[in-house]
């Protein structure tokens, strides 16, 4: 037994170290993993190319319960602007490792060093001078060709940063794609509403996103050092709220004044007057622009006690509120926030608004909690309208909410709270203390109507998992029907099943479940909803043929031409839609005509064979005569059966009738002869 066990052991690990190969080309090598090149959510492994074995590559795993950026990864995919590690390929791939399908991206190999290994390392620092020239002339045309492909970087930070020469002259970025986005940024790169974000909703952000994050890099090259690695995060948000980023970032440091103009305009933390492409080109054409200022917000006369601390102005209590929900409650309700914003910050305006709020939770239908959960929601936002959306201890931006979702579910958590969210309307809220119109705000909570809408039905293809892959269009399938197959277009859909077929267990499971419905609901581009909802009869024949009908449409749409591993798994489930029909004969001949099909693999032939309208119209047409038949055959028979009642009842009156005559005509003889008897 030890010995099998040691084989047992010796084969998995073989196994394991097995290479992986992206679309026949490039190989690699699972053995060979390059910590260096690693992301704190992606593994990165030596790559080949098949065609160029002398051509230097590197591959990211991406793990499988978050959502790679695929809309990116399409984006970049060949990209050769300056400014970036070119990304050469990328796709689903087999990795031994695990024995599942993984998001696989290969990029150049970058030849020189990362400009920072780590957050509290100290590095050769980059003369100001060269600052220009070597990093923000490069940055402002990644960014740019960023902002005209329509995607965000949301991972510039210098451990992100590489020289790809050896001569340490050209700086470019490393991955953005393998992760939602921001979400292995520290917060010291990250603004301050999207620091306040849960890191997995930070959501893509703006170009200026990515250009606040740029001027953070600029001080850490310039100082050669994290000035800011003595303070922990929370601490990090505090005082850039209290102070400003600049302020926070800079401090006491003596910068030159050129320099102070790009990071005071990089830095601010008001997103309408931050610098943008034009600006940066400006001063990168020698044209100096007036220093931005921070502003910052009026600080109240006395603060404002909370949770045993005192908070000077309504950004810090905002957020020191919305980290203690139950907190907060109670001074919300009893006037005390009110009374401070009248008498403390003098903004009598923002103390009627929440004043009304409070009126309106207080005065709220049966559910009191929830009015008061929506109260406290709208106060924070009256509070602070930058802020991310904040409800129950979750923070999140508006484009940050799937990628969230797409955790807490792929993570097996309790997604009860989300649900919540969507159903009472959170982002609404949000939305709508907006100063300016902008089209993206209008289409996403557009979006969030549309949610409401699926999580108000409970049938299969709907609810939360519908949610799911509506937000996040790079969600691979997270069905158990699938295994280890990685499903991210519909395209892709029906061969993982196929394959899935030989591997299944229980010959009564449906090829079906809720996450393969939201999939394809989801995923479909025409309107599938009605069929959807059909998946759920409760007679099952029009419930398979539901099924069939989708199978058969995408089949015939997208391919490929023979499924029949799958075929034979539908096929074994079409017995109440072939007991449907009437007639024996048409049965056989569909019990005779089904296995042809299904060793063809075409769902839809199966799908058109038992959707015949013809043919059932006729087993119904003569159904129904055959039963009409049947009726007048037992009416004719019932009409019988009631006439000989008739003619039996009759004749036992006429046997009665003539037996009193011959009775009586019996006594009147016998009578006759005693008479005659007696005379004679």
């Amino acid at each position: 037994m030890a010995e099998a066990a040691e084989q047992a052991d010796s084969g998995k690990a073989a196994a394991q170290s097995q290479p992986g190969v992206l679309r026949d080309r490039y190989t690699v090598r699972s053995n060979q993993p390059i910590a260096d090149f690693a992301t704190p959510n992606a593994e990165a492994f030596v790559a080949e190319d098949k065609r160029d074995p002398n051509r230097q590559l590197f591959a990211l795993i991406c793990r499988p319960e978050l959502p790679p950026r695929v809309n990116v990864m399409r984006a970049l995919k060949g990209a050769t602007t300056m400014g970036f590690v070119p990304l050469v390929e990328w796709g689903t791939m087999l990795w031994p490792p695990i024995g599942r399908q993984c998001m696989t991206v290969i990029y150049e190999r970058p030849q020189g060093r990362k400009l920072m290994t780590s957050l509290r390392a100290e590095f050769k620092r980059i003369d100001e001078y060269d600052i220009p020239r070597r990093v923000v002339e490069p940055m402002v045309a990644a960014i740019k060709e960023l902002t005209a492909r329509g995607i965000t970087h949301r991972s510039i930070r210098p451990t992100n940063m590489w020289f790809m020469d050896e001569g340490s002259e050209r700086i470019t970025l490393g991955d953005c794609v393998s992760q939602p986005p921001a979400f292995d940024q520290p917060l010291v790169f990250e603004t301050v509403e999207s620091g306040m974000a849960n890191p997995v909703a930070r959501g893509s952000g703006t170009f200026s996103d990515d250009l606040y994050s740029l001027g953070v890099t600029i001080i850490f090259l310039l100082l050669g050092r994290n000035p800011v690695a003595h303070l922990d995060e929370e601490q990090l948000l505090k005082q850039k709220i209290q102070q400003g980023s600049y302020n926070t970032l800079v401090g006491d440091e003596r910068l030159p004044l050129p320099l102070v103009e790009l990071l005071r305009g990089l830095l601010c933390d008001d997103p309408d007057q931050r610098w943008d492409i034009e600006s940066l080109d400006l001063w990168l054409s020698g044209r100096r622009l007036s220093p931005l200022q921070s502003r910052m917000e009026k600080r109240a006369a006395r603060g404002f006690p909370f949770n045993g601390k005192e908070y000077g102005n309504c950004r810090e209590l905002a957020q020191a509120m919305a980290k203690n929900w139950e907190l907060a409650i109670p001074p919300v309700l009893e006037g005390k926030l009110e009374l401070w914003l009248r008498r403390a910050v003098e903004d009598a305006e923002r103390a009627g608004v929440i004043a009304e709020q409070v009126r309106m939770a207080l005065n709220s239908g049966s559910d009191k909690r929830a009015g008061v959960d929506l109260m406290l929601c709208k106060v924070l936002i009256i509070l602070d309208p930058t802020a991310p959306i904040r409800y129950k201890g979750f923070n999140a931006m508006p484009d940050g909410f799937g990628s969230a979702l797409a955790a807490v579910m792929a993570q097996k958590g309790d997604s009860r709270l989300m649900a919540e969210i969507i159903l009472r309307g959170v982002p609404s809220l949000w939305f709508e203390a907006r100063k300016s119109y902008l089209p993206d705000n209008s289409l996403m909570e557009g979006n969030f109507r549309e949610l409401k809408a699926y999580l108000t039905q409970t049938a299969m293809g709907f609810g939360l998992e519908r949610c799911l892959y509506e937000m996040n269009d790079s969600m691979p399938c997270q069905s158990q029907l699938l295994g280890e197959e990685y499903v991210v277009e519909l395209k892709e859909l029906l061969p993982a099943l196929n394959a899935a077929a030989a591997k299944r267990s229980d010959a009564k499971t449906w090829p079906v479940d809720r996450h393969i419905a939201a999939f394809m609901g989801a995923r479909a581009r025409s309107d599938i909803d009605r069929n959807l909802v059909q998946l759920a009869d409760p007679e099952p024949s029009k419930s398979l043929m539901a099924m069939l009908n989708l199978f058969a449409v995408f089949q015939y749409r997208l391919g490929p031409e023979s499924l029949p591993a799958l075929a034979a798994w539908v096929g074994s489930l079409v017995g109440p839609v072939v007991t449907a029909f009437h007639s024996r004969d048409k049965r056989k001949e569909l019990e005779k005509e089904i296995p042809k099909i299904i060793r063809r693999g075409s769902v839809v032939e199966l799908y058109n064979l038992l959707e015949n309208t013809e043919a059932r119209a006729k087993d119904d047409h003569e159904f129904n005569w055959a039963q009409a038949q049947y009726h007048a055959a037992d009416e004719e028979v019932k009409r019988i059966q009631t006439e000989s009642d008739e003619r039996s009842v009759e004749a036992v009156r006429i046997g009665k009738q003539t037996a009193a005559v011959v009775g009586i005509l019996i006594a009147l003889i016998t009578t006759t002869f005693v008479v005659i008897a007696k005379v004679w």
